[in-house]
């Protein structure tokens, strides 16, 4: 699977982000607009433009993370709903 060019897509809400986009692809997307913005050099148009974008990159990852513990939440839990791995021993593999 190819990652999507995310700079050649407009932006305008998580749900514009392509499925299946790495994490790290659309945070290296969101450092990009962070760095534009902090240049000073985008007129105000731009800025609101970019800003925007950052804000939809913002949420996609924090969407991926929560996606993320979520997962590792159900597979760390040991039947208890504690969520303490299971004893070493007791390893399916």
């Amino acid at each position: 699977m190819t990652t999507p060019d995310l700079e050649a897509i407009e932006i305008a809400s998580a749900d514009d982000v392509p499925p299946g986009t790495p994490f790290e692809a659309a945070q290296a997307a969101l450092a990009h607009c962070v760095e534009r913005l902090e240049s000073g050099e985008a007129g105000l148009d731009e800025a609101v433009r970019v800003y925007r974008r950052g804000a939809a990159l913002r949420d996609y990852c924090e969407r991926r993370l929560a996606a993320i513990r979520a997962e590792i939440e159900e597979l760390t839990v040991d039947g208890q709903g504690d969520g303490a791995p299971p004893p070493p021993g007791d390893a399916p593999f």
